[in-house]
């Protein structure tokens, strides 16, 4: 399983420093790729309406856009900073915590 991850919008946003960086689950130690399976899974991530941008936001919100990627299956959701739902926003900090690290 792959993740692809990226920020883009709010105050500080610069578009050259906003390239995606993705995550490659499978090279990670066990407990920590089922922790991200399972917020996936909390989420219903899959579930959620593919979008490649918000369709609306305030002008300079920030949004984060993942795409997951297993097997012959994508999927891709842009969601507007802050994340409200629990599992969601625990799905995206977990990415971040593996892509920053």
């Amino acid at each position: 399983m792959r993740i692809s991850y990226s920020e883009s919008g709010g105050v500080a946003f610069f578009p050259g420093l906003s390239k995606p960086r993705t995550l490659e689950v499978d090279r990670l130690p066990p407990p920590e790729q089922q922790e991200l399976r399972q917020l996936l899974e909390a989420s219903r991530f899959f579930a959620l309406p593919e979008s490649r941008q918000p369709k609306t936001s305030p002008r300079g919100a920030q949004h984060y856009t993942l795409t997951v990627s297993e097997g012959d299956r994508e999927h891709t959701v842009c969601l507007l900073a802050p994340v409200q739902s629990g599992p969601l926003q625990g799905l995206v900090q977990c990415v971040r915590k593996h892509v920053d690290g």
